[in-house]
């Protein structure tokens, strides 16, 4: 049995807790949590830690798995290299200070992130990106994200990942391409990859991928209807993550692709 550290209690906490007791192969060791007694422990097998310690939470885990918050990171890659231990991270909004330090620990340990761990966005971002270098320049590309209310960011980490995949596919510098609007407003240049965001209900997340000329429109989306496909490809990742050495993975890389 892998034993595996959940770090983080919010929605993609739970979903990791109910998978992990369904896996068969993976146990639950410990969960990271900023206020332990909000956590039910009726939710947790007995044999799991709870605690705000994270240098306790991690100790004795095989693996650990990231869906904490931003602000958190840091502390997290930091108590990762100490121990040593695999790092499977999905944390969304990272900035150049995380982003750098997520390379500088990859140096040390197994460490694999990604904005989405669904397999079919990984699917989708090589699809996107064998369609763009086919389609363009005759082709305007818009990428169009939505997710529930209570969602933080805009556009979402999957939204930009798409974009830079398509933007790589094209011999591009995303941030030279990228633009993100807001309803209403015109498209600035043909060669501006146009991302868009809705805040709607809870939806768990739908990516739309559009390919525009003159005369047609092709339409790649993504839908997920149940959280729980996140947890699933993490766990995923986390088993095929212990037997790697260090250095900074990515789901195509669970996939086997480059």
């Amino acid at each position: 049995m892998l034993k595996t550290a959940v770090l983080g209690a919010g929605r993609m906490g739970g979903e990791l807790i109910t998978a992990l007791a369904s896996s068969g192969d993976m146990q639950l060791s410990a969960v990271w949590v900023r206020r332990p007694g909000r956590l039910d422990p009726a939710l947790l097998p007995a044999t799991a830690t709870v605690s705000d310690d994270i240098d306790e939470v991690i100790a004795g885990a095989g693996v650990a798995i990231d869906f904490s918050l931003v602000e958190a990171t840091v502390e997290v890659l930091a108590a990762v290299v100490r121990t040593g231990v695999p790092l499977v991270c999905g944390v969304t909004g990272l900035g150049d200070r995380e982003t750098k330090q997520m390379r500088a620990a990859a140096n040390s340990i197994p460490l694999l992130y990604d904005r989405n761990m669904s397999l079919g966005i990984a699917v989708l971002k090589e699809l996107i990106a064998r369609a763009g270098p086919l389609l363009r320049p005759g082709f305007v590309a818009g990428i169009h994200e939505t997710h529930h209310v209570h969602k933080k960011d805009a556009p979402s980490g999957t939204a930009i990942a798409l974009g830079e995949a398509l933007a790589k596919s094209l011999g591009r510098e995303f941030e030279g391409v990228y633009r993100f609007q807001t309803a209403g407003e015109q498209r600035r240049s043909p060669e501006d990859i146009v991302v868009t965001a809705t805040r709607r209900g809870k939806v768990p997340g739908e990516h739309a991928v559009l390919f525009q000329s003159d005369a047609e429109c092709l339409e790649l989306t993504h839908k997920v209807s149940d959280r729980r496909v996140f947890a699933e490809g993490a766990l995923r990742a986390a088993r095929w993550l212990v037997d790697q050495k260090p250095g900074l993975y990515h789901m195509s890389d669970v996939l086997g692709r480059a």
